[in-house]
């Protein structure tokens, strides 16, 4: 097995991190998925969030798209 020594290539590696390495990290970093989220949102924050998620989760019904999608199709006269 041959043995490398990281010291001696130190000298080629950049000495300041670029806005690529940056934005590598950031979308590359580990997330812990047991830690919780938390956001602190203003009363005003908290009211638009609600209405958009009541919004987003209400049921939807279209009774004549439903039967006009599942209605009985007559082809020459017999039923399929």
């Amino acid at each position: 097995m041959k043995e490398y020594n990281l010291n001696e290539n130190a000298g080629n590696l950049p000495a300041e991190v670029g806005v690529w390495g940056k934005v590598k990290n950031f979308l590359f970093q580990e997330i812990d998925l047991n830690k919780p989220i938390v956001l602190e949102l203003t009363p005003k924050e908290e009211k638009v969030l609600t209405e958009v998620h009541d919004f987003l989760f209400q049921e939807v019904k279209f009774p004549e798209l439903h039967d006009f999608l599942f209605q009985e199709i007559t082809i020459f006269g017999r039923n399929k």
